[in-house]
C-alpha cells in the first residue's frame, strides 16, 4: 500500500514538470500564419433612408481602425464606399456616418468590415434599409381641405381632414394684404388654419410633405396645388348713389320725404318719396293713412340700371328698419331694363323677401343679399318691390354689388 502511494506521488511530480517546461508560446506552433488579430467591428449599428439614398452610422472605439467599408449591391453589380476613420476627426462620440447616394427605389443589404493599416479585417455587421424615390412619391397626395372659408374682416379660414400617419405638414405659401410673400406651415396634428392677412385676390399654394419613417433623412412633397379662392370683389362704385346716406334729390313732401337721386322710381313708388331725411336719409318706400300722398302702393318699384359682364354677382341691402307687418317687399335683380312686377317676382334673376319686424335700435340687422349669374354682357336692374299697405314701411341704409372671383 505504501509503495503505491509512492508511485503516485511520482506521476503528479512528472506531470507538473512537464506543464512548466512547455513554452508559453507554444500553441503559436499550431498557427503557423501567425496570431489573429481583430479590429473592432461596427458597433451600434443604425441606418436612416432617404431620397434615392441611405444614411448608415456606427461607432467605432478602437484606435487602431482607421477605415472601415461598405459593401452592397446595386442592380447585380457589387458596389463598395470606403470610409477613412481619423482619430483627430470631427467625428462627434465616436459615431462614424456615411450617406450612400444614387440609389435606386429598394431594399438594400449591407456589410460593414472594419480595418487597420495592416490590413487586418473585423468581423462583418450586416444592416438593410430602403430607399424611396418617385414610385414612393408619385403615390403621395395632398392632405384633404373639408372647408375654405374668407371673411373680410377675418381673413382666411382653412379646415382640415385628419393627416395621414406618414404625413407631417403641410407649406403653405400665399400673398399677403401688403403685397409680401409668406410660407407657413401646418402641422399634421392641427385641423383649423387661419391666416388673418390673407390677400384674397391671390392664390393659395400647398404641398403636403411626408417621410416614409420618422427618421428619414429626407421629406418627400406632394406636388404642389395652386388653390384660386373664390371670393367677391366689391364693385360697388358701379352703382349710383348707393347709400349710407342716400342722396337726395326733389323734395317729395313736408320737407321730409325726398325723391332718390339717380334711383329709378315708378309712379306708385315716387309718390311719396322715398329717402327719408328723418331717417339718417335711408331708402324706403312707405305709407301713412292720413299723412302719405298715397295711401298704399301697389307693384311699387325703385331701382337702378347697370351693364354687367357675364360673371356671377351679388347684390347686398342692408336694413335700416321695416314696419312690423309687411303686405309685401322683396330685394330682386331682374334681366334688362326694368324689374317685373311683384306678382311675377318669380321672373327675376333672384330675389329674396324683406322681413318685418326690423328696429331701428337693433344692435344686429339683417343683411339681405341677392346672388345670381349672367352668361353674357346684359344690362341688369337692381332695386326693391313692394306692396306696402297703410303705416307699413321698409327702409335700408345702403346698398352694394359684389362680383365672385
Amino acid at each position: 500500500m505504501k509503495n503505491k502511494i509512492k508511485w503516485y506521488r511520482i506521476i503528479i511530480i512528472l506531470c507538473f514538470a512537464c506543464v512548466y517546461c512547455t513554452k508559453y508560446d507554444d500553441y503559436k506552433k499550431y498557427m503557423p500564419d501567425g496570431e489573429i488579430i481583430y479590429p473592432q467591428k461596427a458597433d451600434s449599428v443604425k441606418t436612416y433612408p432617404g431620397k434615392n439614398r441611405i444614411q448608415l452610422e456606427w461607432v467605432i472605439v478602437d484606435p487602431k481602425v482607421t477605415s472601415c467599408k461598405i459593401f452592397y449591391e446595386q442592380g447585380g453589380i457589387q458596389e463598395s464606399t470606403t470610409v477613412a476613420i481619423n482619430a483627430h476627426s470631427d467625428y462627434f462620440n465616436d459615431t462614424i456616418r456615411v450617406i450612400i447616394p444614387d440609389l435606386e427605389e429598394t431594399t438594400y443589404a449591407f456589410k460593414i468590415i472594419s480595418y487597420d493599416d495592416f490590413g487586418h479585417s473585423s468581423i462583418t455587421v450586416e444592416a438593410e434599409e430602403s430607399a424611396y424615390g418617385a414610385i414612393y412619391e408619385s403615390a403621395l397626395v395632398n392632405r384633404t381641405l373639408k372647408s375654405i372659408v374668407y371673411d373680410v374682416n377675418e381673413g382666411l379660414t382653412l379646415e382640415w381632414f385628419e393627416a395621414d400617419d406618414a404625413e407631417i405638414a403641410v407649406k403653405l405659401a400665399y400673398t399677403d394684404i401688403n403685397g409680401n410673400n409668406r410660407t407657413i406651415f401646418v402641422a399634421d396634428s392641427v385641423n383649423i388654419t387661419s391666416i388673418p392677412d390673407f390677400k384674397i385676390s391671390e392664390p393659395l399654394f400647398y404641398s403636403t410633405m411626408y417621410k416614409p419613417v420618422p427618421a428619414a433623412i429626407d421629406t418627400f412633397y406632394v406636388q404642389v396645388v395652386e388653390e384660386k379662392i373664390p371670393y367677391y370683389a366689391n364693385i360697388t362704385n358701379m352703382l349710383k348713389n348707393p347709400g349710407a346716406p342716400f342722396i337726395k334729390g326733389d323734395m317729395v313732401h313736408d320737407n321730409r320725404f325726398y325723391a332718390a337721386a339717380d334711383w329709378i322710381a315708378n309712379a306708385a313708388a315716387a309718390a311719396n318719396g322715398n329717402v327719408d331725411n328723418l331717417k339718417s336719409n335711408s331708402l324706403t318706400m312707405w305709407t301713412w293713412g292720413g299723412y302719405s300722398p298715397l295711401t298704399d302702393i301697389v307693384n311699387g318699384k325703385l331701382y337702378q340700371t347697370v351693364e354687367l359682364e357675364a360673371g356671377t354677382y351679388r347684390f347686398d341691402a342692408f336694413a335700416y328698419s321695416t314696419s312690423n307687418a309687411i303686405n309685401k317687399a322683396y330685394v330682386a335683380v331682374a334681366a334688362g331694363n326694368d324689374l317685373p312686377d311683384i306678382d311675377n317676382v318669380s321672373q327675376a334673376l333672384a330675389s329674396v323677401p324683406v322681413p318685418a319686424g326690423v328696429t331701428e335700435g337693433s344692435a344686429s340687422k339683417p343683411t339681405l343679399s341677392v346672388e345670381f349669374t349672367i352668361t353674357e354682357k346684359t344690362n341688369v336692374s337692381l332695386g326693391f318691390l313692394g306692396n306696402i299697405n297703410s303705416q307699413q314701411e321698409t327702409a335700408f341704409r345702403k346698398v352694394e354689388l359684389w362680383e365672385k372671383r
